[in-house]
């Protein structure tokens, strides 16, 4: 640089050497003007630059504190930016990012001549950070453990669980293993869960690590998911006040993934042990250690006694469910570790020198079952699970009060709860009905003939209306003829049908004389 201004200044010279004017001229300049230009063009410099470097400054400060005030994120698969107020995740509008930027700078009126600057830097981050990666808020977190718990998990901790294997599903930490298996009754949250991920992030098939059924799978590899025992209906649904919040679900899952490096790691941290030793049942066990816990629990050496190949295995699926486990052994494979343990009759399908404390109130039932109960082909008969229990525990009352035989007398120490009463129904009868684990359709019990009682009270009823009132200024309603039902089984001490299944009969035998407010028309009492 030094060389080239000297350069610039001798050909100044060589060129006005011979002119004393220009040469005069030159060394004013030199001498008077250029210094006094140099030094304000320095200090214009000096100030444009601390002018530039606070400028500078006040941007980053600001974007700073615009970025910490705001937490705006940005999904790139599917270009949807989010904003989270420290409560929820909620889909927000580019354009009311843009305003609110360039409004917020606008107030700061020395940072004007960057806004557009500015606002392109802004997104530019904002885009940069995914919601998968947030931190939420203690509030967030304990909303979505609040949905989960207990209506689906019994613990918090099986919800965090849950929710770190939707994390690590979601960030694709998955790898093999694990294997996990889910009741059943959990397709439908996880298909929402699914929908949701998609909708959000792009996501699909992310659950393929997670299975419904057993299907020979490396036991080490499999992890159980356990769920609420109270919600084992036929299907879970995501709860309503999380619904409405799925990206605050889905973010908080992944954020435990995060946060303890896998579901595997989370089990490692856990106090719970029910849980983790529920959780990992199968990785730390083999099919024979499972059969042997079976048999020290349910089975009991009794020489001469034999149970049947069907009662075993309806033993084994009672023993699954109070583990909460999964069909977990092929019926051939389990039948070959049952000959490993009892003797084996061929000819009989049978064990021999077993016996079980469930066994007299299985064969209790269906022979109750075999004597009372017949498939009605019509339709128009059905039981309620509470209420074949009740014809069950009469019945076998007076089964036992008529025989005094000592195998009777053991017997009449037998009982059945409803659900075990499904269990039997599902495994001995596969063929019937049940719906909502409450209703068994299309049967009917020789011990109550209840559609005919219902039938038998409505012309009672009819006859007692008549003979109280006016024929032309009889108004009454279904509700009336059930109550008037109530009464007069309870006086007669019979049993007594739901209200659901009186008004279902009542409808098919008096149709035409019923509106829609379940009122009966006059025209019947005539």
């Amino acid at each position: 640089m030094n060389s080239t201004i000297h350069q610039h200044l001798d050909t100044l010279l060589q060129k006005y050497q011979d002119n004393e004017y220009m040469t005069a001229r030159l060394s004013n300049y030199m001498e008077h003007l250029l210094p006094t230009a140099l030094e304000t063009e320095y200090t214009t410099h000096l100030q444009r630059e601390e002018r530039k470097k606070n400028l500078s400054n006040n941007r980053d400060e600001f974007i700073n504190r615009f970025l910490h005030k705001n937490n705006y994120y940005y999904s790139s698969q599917t270009e949807l930016f989010l904003n989270y107020d420290g409560v929820h995740f909620v889909i927000y509008s580019e354009d009311d990012i843009h305003h609110q930027i360039l409004s917020t700078i606008t107030s700061e009126q020395d940072l004007m001549p960057w806004k557009h600057k500015i606002k392109i830097n802004i997104l530019k981050q904002i885009r940069d950070k995914s919601p998968l990666n947030a931190i939420p808020e203690s509030a967030t977190i304990q909303y979505v453990i609040d949905a989960l718990h207990p209506a689906i998990f019994s613990t918090k901790n099986h919800a965090k669980y849950f929710l770190t294997i939707i994390g690590d599903c979601i960030l694709d930490k998955i790898m093999q293993p694990p294997i996990y298996i889910a009741p059943p009754a959990c397709k439908e949250i996880l298909r929402e869960i699914g929908n949701q991920c998609y909708t959000f992030f792009g996501l699909s098939n992310i659950f393929n690590m997670i299975k419904f059924k057993y299907y020979d799978h490396d036991y080490q590899s499999c992890r159980l998911i356990p769920i609420n025992k109270n919600g084992k209906g036929n299907s879970i649904s995501i709860p309503q006040q999380l619904y409405k919040n799925m990206l605050d679900f889905l973010c908080v899952s992944a954020h435990y993934s995060t946060r303890y490096g896998s579901a595997d790691h989370f089990l490692e941290q856990c106090s719970e042990t029910t849980l983790v030793d529920h959780a990992l049942i199968l990785s730390k066990n083999t099919p024979s250690k499972i059969v042997d816990t079976f048999s020290d629990k349910c089975i009991k050496y009794c020489t001469g006694s034999k149970i049947s190949s069907k009662n075993m295995i309806f033993l084994w699926k009672k023993f699954l469910k109070e583990k909460e486990l999964p069909n977990i052994i092929f019926y051939e494979n389990l039948k070959m570790l049952f000959k490993k343990k009892w003797t084996y009759i061929e000819e009989e399908d049978c064990f021999l020198d077993a016996t079980s404390m469930y066994l007299p109130m299985v064969a209790t039932f269906n022979k109750f079952w075999d004597t009372t109960i017949s498939e009605d082909g019509n339709g128009d008969y059905d039981l309620e699970v509470d209420e074949l229990s009740g014809l069950f525990k009469k019945w076998h009352t007076r089964s036992t009060s008529t025989n005094v035989s000592s195998t009777s007398a053991s017997s009449s120490s037998v009982s059945i709860s409803d659900s075990m009463l499904i269990e039997l129904i599902h495994h001995f009868h596969p063929d019937i009905t049940i719906e909502d684990d409450k209703y068994i359709l299309h049967i009917k019990c020789n011990l109550w003939d209840k559609r005919t009682e219902i039938i038998d009270s409505l012309e009672l009823f009819k006859l007692k209306v008549k003979g109280d009132e006016t024929l032309e200024h009889i108004t009454k309603s279904l509700y009336e003829a059930y109550e008037f039902y109530l009464t007069d089984n309870k006086e007669k001490n019979k049993y007594v049908a739901s209200k659901r299944y009186f008004e279902k009969v009542a409808v098919e035998i008096i149709s035409n004389h019923i509106d829609n407010d379940g009122l009966i028309s006059p025209t019947w009492w005539k």
